[in-house]
């Protein structure tokens, strides 16, 4: 048999990142969390390629239904928190992150800087050391 799997951190597409307390030099920074052992275990640089057009992919249906989704997700945030602005600010800003680029090219270009910069992530290799030394986690 064989099958795919695909991690979403809700969280990060929200804009809710890890923080280290109340200093901001540990707050997460990524675009998403892609950790080294993550990125081992899909094959690494050499599936850089292929990693980032199944990326392109799943980003491109986000993005055709950007409208349901910031609409589920401003309906769910005004459900609990019951402010308004803030509900329609957070769906803003997931709509401002799944929108795709005009171009082809420039939207390849964005997807490779999206892949890289959380693969190169400082935050996220010292979010999950300071983790594993804090807490003992493997």
């Amino acid at each position: 048999r064989e099958g795919h799997i695909m991690h979403i951190d809700f969280g990060f597409v929200l804009g809710e990142t890890p923080k280290m307390g109340k200093v901001p030099l540990f707050s997460e920074r990524a675009p998403f969390k892609l950790s080294a052992e993550f990125w081992e275990v899909i094959g690494g640089w050499s599936a850089f390629k292929r990693f980032c057009e199944m990326f392109e992919a799943a980003y491109a249906v986000a993005a055709a239904h950007s409208d349901e989704i910031c609409s589920l997700v401003e309906a769910a945030i005004m459900n609990v928190s019951r402010n308004t602005d803030l509900a329609r600010s957070i769906a803003n800003d997931v709509r401002g992150r799944i929108q795709m680029k005009s171009d082809e090219r420039e939207q390849k270009l964005h997807i490779m800087n999206i892949v890289n910069d959380a693969i190169t992530s400082w935050g996220t290799s010292t979010y999950d050391w300071l983790q594993r030394s804090m807490h003992g986690y493997q």
